[in-house]
């Protein structure tokens, strides 16, 4: 009876300390998540602005960029008048090269040189900004 008491008191002892250990490894989690959600909040892309300028190649136009506090980046061309916008993100200075407007238009290059190529389908050419 004493050593089936004893591996009770025991395994009593172990499932507090497991017990122990999850809600220990919880709560860094959570200060974890705390924590990036903060750096995150805090982080304004060095590219923050409103930009314009002109794509020139197989078809030429107006651009506009719009670089938001999170790197998310708003292109705008226009083309005989007609917008194409889209959504997409910088990935340190780049444009991250996958997203592209409902047309197919894509710019790619860097908010370094603030120039770069596009491409649309088998079309492409370059492009130039500068900031407003």
């Amino acid at each position: 009876m004493k050593k089936r008491t004893k591996m009770m008191k025991n395994l009593k002892i172990k499932t507090l300390l497991l017990c122990l250990f999850i809600s220990l490894q919880s709560c860094q989690q959570i200060i974890d998540q705390a924590e990036e959600n903060k750096a995150q909040e805090n982080f304004t892309s060095e590219f923050m602005g409103y930009y314009s300028g002109s794509y020139t190649g197989d078809i030429s136009g107006s651009l506009t960029v719009t670089v938001r506090k999170d790197a998310t980046v708003e292109v705008t061309r226009s083309t005989a008048g007609n917008p194409d916008t889209y959504v997409t993100s910088l990935v340190m200075s780049s444009f991250n090269g996958v997203s592209q407007s409902p047309q197919g238009f894509m710019l790619i290059g860097n908010m370094q040189t603030k120039k770069g190529t596009w491409q649309q389908g088998n079309l492409k050419g370059t492009w130039a900004i500068t900031k407003n």
